[in-house]
């Protein structure tokens, strides 16, 4: 069945084999994932914020109206609210699907770290580093055990690594010890996006 089936399926039931709990926790997931606030996605939609609360806590069924509205908002294809028990299962520790990233944002740091590997029980850690204009690690370098390595995918990164600063721009990557004392910031005026490697994983 090809996707457009799939969705007009879905479309003539569309809440067939989900109740409003699993629907409204995989809204919540997926909003939180791109690190967006009830407000935004609500004023975006049109609803209120507390309309949009309750179609998360699954206490109100959402139209698909408003449904397909939150997913373009969020940022997300309509048909992936709506995966089956097996394939999340099949998924678990596997898979993570862009809408339901384990997000951390750091807020006054002008940073966010959103989790690429699906746990933290191997040998290494993936991140995607998002940094808002003069987002940073902070103003002292850092250590700990291992090694990282990364690339930046869009923007410019000023990374120092003992008393060595480095400029890098998109396509530059980098790699070095992580007992190295390191810190890192955007030196652009857009967002800079980094994607980052930890072994062992630091979190």
């Amino acid at each position: 069945m090809t996707s457009a089936e799939n969705e007009a399926k879905l479309l003539s039931d569309p809440m067939s084999g989900m109740d409003d709990t699993s629907l409204g926790e995989a809204v919540r997931q997926a909003r939180k994932g791109r690190g967006l606030s009830l407000q935004v996605v609500a004023e975006g939609v049109g609803i209120s914020t507390g309309l949009l609360s309750q179609i998360e806590r699954g206490i109100s069924s959402p139209s698909i109206r408003n449904l397909r509205a939150i997913c373009e908002v969020i940022g997300i294809p309509f048909l992936s609210l709506f995966a089956d028990a097996d394939s999340a299962d099949r998924e678990a520790g596997i898979i993570v699907r862009e809408g339901r990233r384990r997000t951390v944002d750091f807020g006054d740091k002008g940073m966010v770290k959103s989790f690429l590997t699906a746990h933290d029980d191997g040998a290494l850690q993936v991140m995607e580093i998002v940094l808002d204009p003069g987002g940073s690690s902070g103003e002292e370098s850092y250590t700990h055990e291992g090694e990282e390595c990364g690339v930046v995918l869009q923007g410019k990164l000023e990374l120092w690594v003992e008393d060595d600063r480095f400029v890098l721009g998109e396509g530059d990557a980098f790699h070095f010890e992580s007992r190295r004392p390191h810190r890192f910031r955007n030196l652009g005026n857009d967002q800079t996006r980094v994607h980052w490697v930890t072994t062992p994983p630091v979190w």
